[in-house]
């Protein structure tokens, strides 16, 4: 449930599509000058947010509820995003589209590293129903490099066109044809967290090798909306109403299926979990409640709430210092927990 849902007009007419465009952009900068005022009056709206961080937070939530506003559920679709590395990472990181159990996605390797490397297997975020690789690129580069790891982002099915669970299946099929599944840490923001924790659910019930553990930003794990968080925090976070997204990608599927939403699967026997949540974030408590039930289940699990932040703050904020140091520290948990 990241940037890419604005970006979902593909198949709309071209005046239409013209139209909306103009309607989003007018939308971003009334919703800039508001915030320009209202923090003249009244000071940040978190204590702490910077200018920027403010400001940022405040555009990326116009454009989502613009462009949301403006598409037909039926024609969300992701066109062909390439956002390129950081300019720091060009020369360090190789990036090579891919197959990996007849599912398309690329590797991002960091060269020179020795053979003992861990792999990361990425699903991306975006609601089930947009994003892919290219997207999330910047950032799956920066894990990369910070954890001296390979990682495999996987471009898998998105609803509306293919609803649960294709996504699901195509994870799966990746999964199962890595080699040394010890060595592998999944790994996912937003609904691909939701798709990681799905994955480790479905191995472990289907009695498969399971990854050496899994790293969660701000994981999707509620698709039944029932989080108290998605009240309380709306004024913080960028993100829209999740509602519709999950409509999307359920079709006719119980929304309580601990397949599509993990918070209702049994987590007994998962491997170690690193989950990560902004403290100002309209899905938190699917981490907080997750992380509970999986300590109560005796997982190794460690929650991570960055206070102040909101969804996955160090995509959508890569320079912040609090971003950074978040980087560092799934680092050093993806070391701690394979060496």
């Amino acid at each position: 449930m990241t940037l890419g849902w604005v970006f979902c007009m593909r198949d709309v007419p071209r005046v239409k599509r013209i139209v909306s465009f103009l309607r989003v952009v007018g939308a971003v900068i009334a919703a800039m000058v508001a915030a320009v005022g209202r923090r003249l009056r009244r000071g940040p709206l978190v204590q702490g947010w910077s200018w920027a961080v403010e400001l940022r937070r405040e555009a990326i939530a116009a454009l989502l509820t613009a462009g949301i506003e403006s598409a037909d559920p039926e024609t969300w679709n992701i066109p062909s995003v390439e956002a390129p590395l950081p300019k720091r990472l060009r020369a360090v990181i190789e990036v090579e589209p891919a197959q990996v159990g007849g599912v398309a996605g690329e590797w991002l390797r960091v060269r020179g590293l020795p053979s003992d490397r861990p792999t990361l297997l990425y699903f991306h975020g975006g609601g089930h129903v947009v994003g892919s690789p290219g997207m999330e690129r910047p950032f799956i580069g920066e894990l990369v490099a910070a954890a001296r790891a390979d990682a495999f982002s996987v471009d898998y099915r998105l609803a509306p066109r293919h609803p649960f669970p294709a996504a699901l299946d195509d994870a799966i099929a990746v999964f199962t044809a890595l080699p040394e599944p010890e060595r592998v840490v999944v790994v996912g923001d937003s609904a691909g967290g939701n798709l990681a924790t799905a994955l480790l659910v479905r191995l472990r019930d289907e009695g498969l090798a399971p990854p050496a553990a899994a790293v969660l930003f701000s994981p999707w794990l509620d698709l039944t909306g029932t989080a108290a968080s998605i009240t309380t925090n709306v004024r913080y976070d960028y993100l829209p109403d999740p509602a519709p997204a999950a409509a999307a990608y359920l079709g006719p599927t119980d929304p309580t299926h601990p397949y599509a939403s993990p918070l209702f699967a049994d987590p007994t026997g998962l491997p170690p979990l690193l989950v990560l949540a902004g403290g100002k974030e309209i899905i938190l408590d699917d981490a907080t409640r997750f992380a509970e039930k999986a300590e109560r289940a005796g997982v190794d699990v460690t929650l991570h709430i960055e206070p102040a932040m909101f969804h996955v703050w160090p995509a959508l904020i890569p320079n912040h210092p609090t971003s950074r140091r978040t980087i560092l520290l799934v680092a050093d948990w993806i070391a701690r927990t394979t060496s």
